[in-house]
């Protein structure tokens, strides 16, 4: 599996645009944050494949967590009253696993793909200037669109199959944080903090396309089999009393940076 650390880092330092002095008049954020997810259930399944499932037979190689990934908003912030200000905008976080088997008798990939559309409110509270900078904090909630996507591949000899699946599902979460504010000129701000989420989707359907052609309506679940395996994967809709439902954990953590500006 690849991992999105080093890109994350990166897309980090995108610009974070926003006004939060109500005398200022509105402002507008672009943001940007290397962030930290728990993931449970799907991390869960890769934690047992590398300790105890087909990599224990001899396999070689590792399916990777999801817990760094990268995320981008964008709001316009409007001043409510001195030191007060409201901000409505939206963004997108995403993350990504995928790993090859290679057997004597051919090949097995696995892709997971992970994206969140958050569409979110959020209060920010002035609180009084220290010599070196300004802080804020903030305190919002959303609506989060969340897509995922798995594709599977196997080949032997001169013969491949593929399958892919696609469930959505609304959720929401909650958010807040704090940060400085550095000036650069009077409407021009460096701005860094940290930011908390919690957000837990459940409820996700969709469609999986089977090697055949056909199409089956699917679940997200997330469960032990007879054989002790942990799984996290769609499954059919007409198995839901067999299988548990499955989740996906946004809940975390983030590290911002970016500058700030008023109009």
């Amino acid at each position: 599996m690849k991992r999105f650390t080093g890109a994350a880092a990166l897309l980090a330092f995108v610009p974070l645009f926003a006004a939060h002095d109500a005398s200022a008049g509105i402002g507008a954020r672009l943001s940007g944050a290397l962030s930290y997810v728990s993931y449970g259930d799907f991390n869960d399944a890769a934690d047992y494949a590398n300790r105890e499932g087909i990599w224990a037979s001899g396999a070689t190689g590792e399916v990777g967590s999801i817990h760094w990934i990268p995320e981008f908003g964008g709001e316009v912030v409007v001043p409510v009253i001195p030191l007060l200000s409201v901000g409505v905008g939206g963004g997108i976080v995403f993350g990504k696993s995928s790993y090859v088997l290679q057997t004597g008798l051919g090949s097995y990939s696995y892709e997971h793909t992970m994206k969140a559309y958050p569409v979110t409110a959020t209060a920010y509270v002035d609180l009084p200037m220290l010599p070196f900078a300004s802080p804020y904090v903030y305190l919002g909630g959303g609506a989060y669109r969340a897509k995922l996507t798995f594709e599977e591949s196997t080949s032997g000899g001169a013969s491949t199959e593929e399958a892919s699946a696609e469930l959505q599902k609304w959720g929401f979460g909650l958010h807040g944080g704090a940060g400085l504010s550095f000036d650069i000129i009077p409407t021009v701000r460096f701005e860094l903090g940290l930011k908390w989420r919690r957000a837990i989707v459940k409820g996700f359907e969709g469609t999986r396309r089977n090697p055949d052609g056909s199409a089956t309506d699917v679940f997200l679940a997330s469960y032990t089999d007879a054989d002790g395996n942990v799984n996290f994967a769609p499954e059919s809709k007409a198995d839901k009393d067999v299988f548990g439902e499955g989740s996906v954990d946004l809940s975390g953590f983030a590290f911002m940076l970016g500058l700030a500006v008023s109009f």
